[in-house]
């Protein structure tokens, strides 16, 4: 039986109990001619009792459909309140009607309204006395609890000081202690959140009607109304790099707007966001998303595995998971099974938090004991470049689209106050969908073969091997950065720096210099200098580190 039901249930039955006591004492005062009592007020009396069993009844079965699985929250509304005391009401009215047409022709109606009322009075007082002596039998009990308590804590402290004088306390009173709680949860921030959406399910809000392009220039104005400037390039690159890949990272000096820009899209899209400082002591995923501790026997969940957990009820949200300096430890380290599982099918997006649970309540969004990354998730990490980080290596590199920090824009308008929209998960999808299907965004047999002459020279001249993960996500982010209201050359240069040509930072071979310059002569016969700006700066920028 669920808890609300049967505390209403105990006290109604108490109420009762307590009622017939009041009864007897009513009728011993009436057997002696102490004060008599006229046989229609006990007519009237035993109805009053028959009806008000009835509306605890009804209490209790309002309270079972409208409470939780457990039972522990209930949720009522005026609507339900009225239901609920409906009996009584109707009881009311239709005593009032009998009792004022009836009293004077039939004798079962035939009420002295003083002896009713002073009967009552007695019957009010006989059930007052009970709860009195009930109230003083519980507050006795409870004294000898906290007795009890007390004795318990004393005991505790004694062992403490077996410990430290080096008695160890026995492994028996350790496994009690883990017995207390036997139905506890096992998750019980994760339980409590599915207690909360089984009484308020979630239910989406309605999606602003955009295109891709107007969403970067409403976001663009946005952040200008902020006082925050970033390029045209970075906003349509922050919001194409959502469609190729569910792990971004943001790198730069620090200072350079990093960690504002998810921020501030969070804002803007009316979007969730989980904002979680990496620690130089991370070492593996039990830092990032909890740990079970032994000794009370729960797992000791972090604000980002609630927030990775709460994804699965929202749905429709788009849930932006940003770690904030990520390279203070190494990725490979805490991140390492977020980037396995990412390269798999959605089907397979889960984690192991700890081996399968065989007691107390475990979380409904579990599978079993792994936590599930809903494709409405996003993993996005921002990176210093100083001497206090880890460099990022080629295996997190690859895997993740990458954004550099280098320039700062200037303000192209005064903007004020500009409203901030909700884009839904679901809408946002469907934009990237569109764009990627679309031919006319997508690159040409052209746009391919001046790709490919590129990309063979990179080959040749410096044994960078252009995989598949990578060309996958340039078939994405190509199309979605052209219907942001760029152009495929642009998309091209961001992904050849920040993909390929970056695999040169550190080497220092001795034809490197030369073939830089063969490197820089071929993208001029291919492309424009804006088009490539951002690779032509790489190049630029390696072969200083060369003189």
């Amino acid at each position: 039986m669920k808890k609300i039901v049967k505390n209403t249930v105990e006290r109604g039955v108490k109420s009762l109990i307590f009622a017939a006591v009041a009864c007897f004492i009513l009728f011993l005062l009436s057997v002696f001619s102490v004060y008599p009592v006229d046989a229609a007020t006990w007519y009237l009396i035993a109805l009053l009792i028959g009806v008000a069993a009835i509306q605890w009844a009804a209490i209790a079965v309002v309270l079972h459909l409208r409470s939780d699985e457990i039972g522990e929250t209930y949720k009522m509304d005026t609507v339900w309140w009225l239901i609920t005391f409906a009996p009584t009401a109707f009881f009311v009215v239709l005593f009032v009607i009998l009792y004022s047409v009836l009293h004077s022709s039939v004798a079962f109606f035939a009420l002295d309204g003083v002896n009713f009322l002073i009967s009552l009075l007695i019957l009010a007082a006989g059930m007052g006395f009970c709860y009195l002596l009930d109230y003083a039998y519980v507050t006795a009990t409870r004294k000898n609890q906290v007795h009890t308590t007390t004795v318990t804590v004393v005991h505790k402290e004694k062992k403490v000081k077996e410990k430290k004088n080096g008695t160890d306390p026995s492994r028996e009173d350790e496994k009690r202690a883990k017995k207390m709680d036997p139905e506890g949860a096992i998750f019980p921030d994760l339980v409590a959140m599915d207690k909360e959406y089984l009484l308020r399910p979630y239910v989406p809000a309605p999606s602003a009607d955009v295109t891709l392009k107007e969403l970067c220039d409403g976001f663009n104005r946005y952040l200008e109304s902020k006082e925050m400037y970033y390029t045209p390039e970075t906003l349509r690159a922050f919001v194409s790099g959502l469609a190729c890949s569910h792990f971004m990272i943001l790198e730069g000096l620090s200072g350079t707007g990093k960690t504002s820009l998810p921020k501030y899209f969070a804002e803007y899209a009316g979007t969730n966001v989980c904002f979680t400082s990496v620690q130089a002591s991370w070492k593996d995923r039990s830092d990032i998303l909890g740990y079970y501790n032994d000794f009370v026997g729960k797992f000791k969940e972090t604000p980002f595995l609630r927030a990775l957990y709460q994804a699965s009820y929202q749905t429709d949200e788009i849930n932006l998971m940003v770690l904030d300096e990520m390279n203070l430890s190494r990725i490979e380290y805490y991140f390492a099974d977020f980037l396995s599982v990412l390269e798999l099918d959605q089907s397979q997006w889960k984690i192991e938090l700890m081996p399968t649970s065989t007691g107390g309540e475990l979380p409904v969004k579990l599978d079993e004991c792994s936590v599930v990354i809903p494709p409405n998730v996003w993993f996005i990490g921002t990176a210093n470049k100083d001497d206090s980080t880890f460099t990022v290596t080629d295996k997190v590199y690859d895997r993740a689209v990458i954004i550099e920090f280098t320039h700062r824009n200037e303000a192209t308008m005064f903007v004020r106050n500009v409203p901030p929209i909700h884009l839904g998960a679901e809408k946002l999808q469907k934009l990237f969908s569109d764009a990627i299907s679309n031919p006319s965004y997508n690159l040409s047999r052209s746009d391919l073969e001046r790709f490919h002459i590129l990309t063979q020279f990179v080959l040749d001249a410096f044994d960078i091997n252009f995989g598949n993960r990578i060309l996958n996500q340039i078939m994405r982010f190509v199309p979605v950065y052209v219907a942001c209201g760029g152009n495929s050359s642009k998309a091209l240069d961001l992904m050849f720096a920040r993909k390929v040509l970056r695999k040169l930072e550190g080497r220092f071979d001795d034809d490197l210099k030369a073939n830089l310059v063969k490197l820089e002569k071929l993208i001029l016969q291919h492309y424009n200098k804006t088009d490539f700006s951002a690779t032509l700066e790489v190049i630029a920028r390696l072969k200083r580190k060369l003189l």
